[in-house]
């Protein structure tokens, strides 16, 4: 069938918006003289020889922002005097930060968390990994807590590393080294850390549940952490060479 025109209605208007009688049928809508809110745009099709064809398309103007207000929250307790901002189409007027309880923080880390161990602990693979990684309990007792470090260890290196593991690593193996067996296994009295080849690796290219924390680092940060780690919490392993 040929179209002869379209008619262009908005809302429940008797007269056209507009008439479109030759390909390519367009038309420029302005928003900004349609009031906010929801409209209807209805199309007329008539065709060459009778007939036509009827579409509504709705949709919504909103062409003017709310009034922000800044120092009331909704269903909020004031007393006294209250200074109020208002902000209506100000894109440079800074929003004050939402305040976000911080305890929230800590029971999101604790979920996260959570669920990394449980996904770990409950995985088949796991055991495997654990066998090689974590020692028996015996041979961990062996060495004993109050094992000091070697004393050719560099302190400064010591600190360095302590630094990094308090920053990426007591999350799951814990600030005292017992870890979070069986995803993540305890450093104290490891026998295994006598090979710091292995911590290396581990460090860099993650094992396991453990990511590779230690991808981007330097060569002097991951001898730090391996040091650290050799010389704490029972162990004395001596220096990284």
């Amino acid at each position: 069938m040929v179209v002869d025109r379209i008619e262009v209605y908005l809302d429940g208007a008797q007269e056209p918006l507009a008439v479109l009688k030759e390909p390519p049928y367009r038309l420029e809508l302005d928003t900004r003289q349609i009031p906010d809110g929801e409209h209807t745009l209805r199309l007329v099709t008539h065709f060459r020889g009778g007939g036509q064809e009827v579409k509504e398309i709705p949709f919504t103007v909103n062409n003017y922002p709310d009034v922000l207000v800044l120092g009331l929250d909704e269903g909020g307790e004031v007393a006294g005097k209250v200074e109020l901002r208002l902000a209506v189409g100000e894109p440079e007027l800074p929003v004050e930060p939402v305040r976000f309880n911080p305890i929230w923080y800590a029971v999101a880390s604790v979920v996260v968390l959570g669920g990394i161990w449980a996904y770990f602990a409950l995985s088949p693979a796991t055991e495997k990994i654990v066998a090689e990684v974590a020692p028996p309990a015996q041979e961990a007792q062996a060495h004993g807590e109050g094992a000091a470090p070697a004393a050719n260890v560099d302190q400064a290196l010591m600190e360095k590393g302590k630094a990094i593991y308090e920053s990426l690593c007591a999350a799951c193996h814990q600030a005292n080294g017992q870890g979070m067996p069986p995803a993540f296994p305890a450093l104290a009295g490891n026998p295994n850390l006598k090979d710091a080849q292995l911590i290396l690796n581990v460090v860099k290219n993650g094992r396991g549940a453990m990511p590779a924390v230690g991808a981007n680092f330097s060569e002097e940060e991951l001898k730090a952490v391996a040091t650290y780690i050799r010389n704490s919490f029972g162990n004395s392993f001596g220096p990284v060479e």
